[in-house]
């Protein structure tokens, strides 16, 4: 649930997420028009997800922020909704959970040299 409430450009010591919003008198209700954070400053210091009264926000995994564009970096409310990739949506991970398993023989020594083999 989105309120607008901006508590996370109040204790961002960058003021950096941009909030845009339109008051509509009719709901007496702020109606959010845009949220954006731009990766490219952000500090990552957790105030915004610490301090967000409805847990709008959260930190994830994702660290990989390397672009060749820095504008890349700056991440709308749609762009932020798709984060983070879903870890059982990772094909890395599908690939090693569909891949067939080995059975080993415990009692059939391995054919592999160690340097413990002499």
């Amino acid at each position: 649930m989105v309120i607008t409430c901006e508590v996370c450009v109040h204790v961002c010591p960058i003021d950096l997420p941009v909030v845009d919003w339109r008051l509509e008198r009719d709901m007496k209700k702020k109606q959010l028009l845009n949220y954006c954070i731009d990766f490219g400053v952000c500090i990552f210091c957790d105030n915004c997800v610490e301090n967000c009264p409805t847990n709008c926000l959260s930190m994830t995994e994702e660290y990989e922020l390397s672009t060749y564009d820095h504008h890349e970096l700056n991440y709308n409310q749609i762009a932020l909704s798709r984060l983070p990739m879903s870890v059982m949506g990772d094909y890395t991970i599908q690939i090693v959970m569909n891949s067939t398993q080995i059975k080993i023989d415990k009692d059939k020594p391995f054919d592999s040299r160690t340097i413990t083999d002499y």
